[in-house]
């Protein structure tokens, strides 16, 4: 565990303490800093929508084959 020392404005803190629930700094830090990491791998995820094609199990049955035919036709490499 890495221990830090940080300015947080106190409006901003008690704001925290507030929507947190708790009157523990640290574990109302840690949930934001949780909650924060959260949304950003949800915002990197949600960035990869239409960049990735996921096939269905006939598609890959058919790439599949496909590359066994290619394959069959290659002529042996030298030892």
């Amino acid at each position: 565990m890495m221990r830090a020392t940080i300015t947080i404005p106190d409006e901003r803190l008690e704001e925290l303490l507030i929507v947190a629930g708790t009157r523990n700094r640290t574990v109302a830090v840690n949930q934001a800093i949780e909650a924060y990491v959260r949304q950003r791998k949800r915002e990197r995820l949600a960035g990869l929508a239409g960049g990735v094609d996921i096939l269905d199990n006939e598609a890959i049955e058919a790439a599949d084959q496909a590359e066994a035919r290619a394959l069959r036709r290659r002529p042996p490499s030298p030892p």
